[in-house]
């Protein structure tokens, strides 16, 4: 993206406040031109002081100065203030935006960006634009300004110097220019490897258990002292980018001033300039000189901030490719029930099917129950019916209804999913039970705990239900973290309920339990329930067995070990004994 590009991409958040940035922008102009008056009065002090002028008049110009420093401190106040104000709330706005838009975005955006990558942007880069809102602006408006204005008294002051200082504007340009490409491709390869970085963080820290117990420490060190080091080296180039830039505006600007002086200095000796005019001349010029060099250096921080835009952008351009209809209907009575027709499915940027030509009807009120090795379809089955993903071929209705066809929202508030990994948030009991029900009484989160035989361990925490439960629920154990999950379930009240390996990480005292606890919600709804323990199943309506993403058989436990089919082979493998009648 160019610079121009990504500078138009920002415009929006700025004109809700271009008020405030109006202001701001009145405000630079004042300093500079506080600056101009400032210089202007050295020429009668210059010319007071060689002519011996009378004492009243070098007084009055020297209380002038402290009146200038005076206003110009207020000004200065308000600017810094005003351009703060304005790059934190367009930050502010932007990380909204973010934060909002992420949450819109379908799975397989999820699916395919690595963790650290995203934190990165929403971190790092947001830092390094904010910085550059905050800073860039100011510098570059005060600054060109105050140079404008210098000019302007050059000019007035002696045409002839003036066209001589202002060699060193396409000079300088031409510095920035070349300097400006190099400091923003290697800004943006920095923030890129930066993402890496934090990936690896997260990596090694959510996954610190296997690294220990395989020993696969000096592994991860390796990989991980990779990533720093190119780091380091991209960071370098920017550095060494900007450690340049200063140095080199002041090479330029001491062969424009060595100008300035030699020929100043013959045309005072040859009687053609006054040293006040000259004073005025050479102040200007070292005023301006200051705000060049500063949007030199500023030239380093606006390319950042705009390799960092760039990438902030790169999400907020993601689509979601699970579309809400434009009339979407709500979800119905499930009064004729749940029909897969035909569907196929593979997840983003693989070649294998995740899910061929599944037919299957499941009808209303009944227990359906999952089974298969592992990577047969049975969560991808899950994800389609919660429409996290759309099919690639067939459709998937409820009483008729196309699911694309429904509000994703209306359809996920009548399915409760009770997940293999239980996602508890760094809140209340309360909080976690009542997600995604805004309004929910503590009576009624009460009730829910009860029905999923949570509300004993509950009681037994000294601040019951606003005791808080640490980082993904760290304060429990997995009984009564799925326990929680299942309470979750309980308050949604839904019509059909999707069980995905619920119980598959818990040992046999807490998965009966838990077992029972879900039993409990079965009658009155429509429930589909993955179990990897063959043993959990038997008490299911139907059970429908698939393997390579197919459905391979569908029935009752008995008649399927009649069949002596895959599910029997299933069977004999886990040992199960075929329970009484």
């Amino acid at each position: 993206m160019t610079t121009g590009a990504s500078l138009r991409r920002l415009l929006p958040y700025l004109k809700p406040h271009r008020g405030r940035f109006l202001q701001a922008c009145a405000v630079m102009t004042g300093v500079a031109a506080l600056n101009g008056a400032m210089v202007k009065v050295l020429g009668p002090i210059t010319n007071s002081l060689f002519a011996s002028a009378e004492p009243g008049e070098l007084a009055r110009v020297a209380l002038l100065i402290p009146l200038v420093f005076f206003f110009k401190l207020i000004f200065q106040y308000t600017q810094s203030y005003l351009m703060s104000w304005l790059g934190q709330r367009i930050t502010q706005e932007i990380r909204d935006d973010l934060f909002t838009h992420l949450h819109a975005l379908s799975m397989d955006f999820f699916w395919k960006s690595k963790g650290g990558e995203v934190l990165s942007k929403l971190t790092n880069d947001m830092t390094a634009l904010q910085s550059g809102l905050q800073f860039v602006p100011l510098y570059v408006i005060r600054d060109s300004m105050t140079i404008i204005v210098m000019l302007v008294v050059m000019l007035m002051t002696n045409a002839k110097f003036a066209l001589v200082a202002l060699l060193s504007i396409p000079m300088a340009a031409g510095v920035l220019g070349v300097l400006g490409r190099k400091l923003r491709a290697s800004g943006r390869r920095g923030q890129e490897v930066m993402g890496e970085i934090y990936h690896r963080f997260q990596e090694s820290l959510q996954g610190m258990l296997v690294v220990k117990s395989f020993n696969y420490e000096k592994g991860s060190i390796s990989k991980f002292r990779k990533e720093n080091d190119e780091f380091f080296h991209q960071m370098m180039r920017y550095f060494r980018a900007t450690a340049l830039s200063g140095p080199l505006m002041e090479f330029l600007g001491s062969m424009v001033i060595a100008a300035i002086i030699w020929l100043g200095g013959r045309a005072i000796g040859a009687g053609a300039m006054k040293p006040g005019e000259f004073a005025v001349f050479l102040g200007c010029f070292f005023t301006a000189y200051g705000p060049i060099k500063n949007l030199a250096q500023m030239n380093a921080t606006l390319q950042l901030a705009l390799a960092s835009a760039d990438r902030i952008f790169s999400i907020l351009d993601e689509k979601p490719t699970v579309v809400e209809p434009a009339n979407p209907r709500h979800f119905p009575k499930l009064s004729q029930g749940v029909v897969f027709e035909r569907v196929s499915f593979r997840y983003p940027g693989r070649e294998a099917w995740a899910l061929k030509d599944a037919s299957l009807t499941i009808k209303p009120g009944e227990v359906v129950a999952l089974a298969g090795p592992s990577g047969s379809g049975k969560t991808t089955l899950v994800h389609l019916l919660l429409r996290l993903f759309d099919p690639v071929e067939g459709r998937i209705s409820i009483d008729g209804v196309d699911l694309r066809d429904m509000s994703s929202h209306d359809l996920r508030e009548k399915v409760g999913l009770v997940s293999q990994e239980t996602i508890l948030f760094n809140d209340t009991v309360f909080g976690n039970v009542a997600v995604g029900r805004e309004g929910a009484t503590r009576l009624e989160v009460e009730e829910s705990l009860k029905v999923a035989d949570a509300s004993d361990f509950v009681a037994q925490f000294a601040q019951g239900m606003d005791t808080p439960l640490g980082d993904r629920g760290a304060r429990l154990s997995g009984g009564q973290r799925q326990r929680l999950a299942i309470a979750r379930a309980v308050l949604k009240d839904p019509k059909l309920l999707v069980l995905d390996e619920a119980t598959s990480n818990l040992d046999a005292g807490s998965e009966r339990a838990v077992q029972a606890a879900m039993e409990r919600l079965f009658p009155g709804r429509t429930v589909i329930m993955i179990a990897h323990r063959l043993s959990t199943l038997q008490k299911a309506d139907r059970i429908v067995v698939m393997r390579h993403g197919r459905i391979e058989e569908v029935g009752s436990h008995a008649e399927l070990l009649g069949k002596n089919g895959v599910y029997a082979t299933l069977h004999r493998y886990q040992q199960l004994e075929v329970p009484e009648s």
